[in-house]
């Protein structure tokens, strides 16, 4: 048995161990990947996660959020706090029962969205250096999430199976938070490893001189947004490029969200009937939409 398991997942395993080797053989630039990734984790998704995990845990045990409609909920929490919340929310409703599978895959489809403050904020301003270009991101973000929501049974797709009515805990408000926090801290502490696993492989990428094999920094800078959002966009930033190519190119790696960002919607999705793989081609489609989108739109843009 575990022979097989080892045959079928040796390049999985192989890399594992590839990575481990390098790490160790190169510690400098592991730990200032580390510690980049902390600070980034700490003073950007904790302040802008955090809140709300504990909040929507909390509304999730006192049974409130039942009285919302899962078509909706997942995609206003992602919208407030962005990712990896729509994930969490739709996955909650999911666990709960009270949708099945093809409602999940449907509301992933446009609730797996980033917040209007880190695409204005943070992308528009300060890496595009322009207000315009991050609100023009914002807007064919979210448009582009209801468009991606058309090929994965759109926003009133029907239930395969009948609901059947979640459990709602009996205990006290101070017991119900409690619990809230501590599953807000395991859920941010899984965010946080992942930012780390990652911020290591693109610092690693660029130190081994791999990514001077590519033909333009514009390529480099994509290949580090296929692994790490933030990453990816801070070097587009630095890419001299026409900004209307540059912000193209922005709106694919923030919808496409990177593997991390995968990585940590599937922590949030654990129990529930969704593959990677899935996953990977609905913020893949969401990504050329949302490109598509700002492209066109971007001439009526000022910068």
């Amino acid at each position: 048995m575990g022979f097989k398991f080892f045959e079928k997942n040796r390049i999985v395993i192989g890399s594992a161990v590839l990575c481990c080797v390098i790490m160790v053989m190169n510690p400098e630039v592991t730990a200032a990947a580390s510690k980049e990734a902390i600070n980034l984790w700490l003073n950007s998704v904790v302040p802008m996660l955090l809140p709300f995990f504990i909040t929507a845990n909390f509304l999730k045990h006192t049974g409130v959020v039942n009285r919302i409609s899962p078509s909706v909920y997942p995609f206003v929490m992602g919208v407030l706090s962005g990712y990896p919340m729509g994930a969490r929310v739709a996955g909650d409703y999911y666990r709960e029962g009270m949708i099945d599978d093809r409602q999940l895959y449907r509301i992933l489809s446009y609730s797996m969205i980033t917040g209007p403050a880190f695409l204005i904020g943070a992308v528009g301003v300060e890496f595009l250096h322009s207000h315009g270009l991050g609100v023009l991101l914002a807007v064919c973000h979210y448009v582009s999430a209801l468009i991606n929501s058309l090929f994965y049974g759109g926003l009133t797709g029907k239930a395969s199976t009948p609901r059947r009515k979640a459990f709602i805990r009996q205990d006290t408000y101070y017991n119900i938070l409690t619990d809230a926090i501590i599953d807000s801290f395991r859920a941010i502490a899984i965010i946080l490893a992942y930012i780390i696993l990652f911020m290591i492989g693109t610092d690693l990428l660029q130190f081994s001189g791999v990514l001077s094999f590519l033909p333009t920094a514009e390529a480099a800078a994509l290949v580090k947004g296929f692994l790490e959002m933030t990453v990816g966009c801070n070097s587009l930033a630095m890419c001299q490029c026409a900004p209307l190519v540059k912000t193209t190119l922005a709106a694919f790696v923030v919808t496409f969200g990177g593997l991390s960002v995968m990585g940590q919607s599937m922590s949030m999705l654990r129990g529930c009937n969704v593959t990677f793989r899935q996953l990977f081609v609905m913020k893949l489609s969401h990504g050329v939409i949302c490109a598509i989108l700002t492209f066109a739109l971007g001439s009526f843009v000022v910068y």
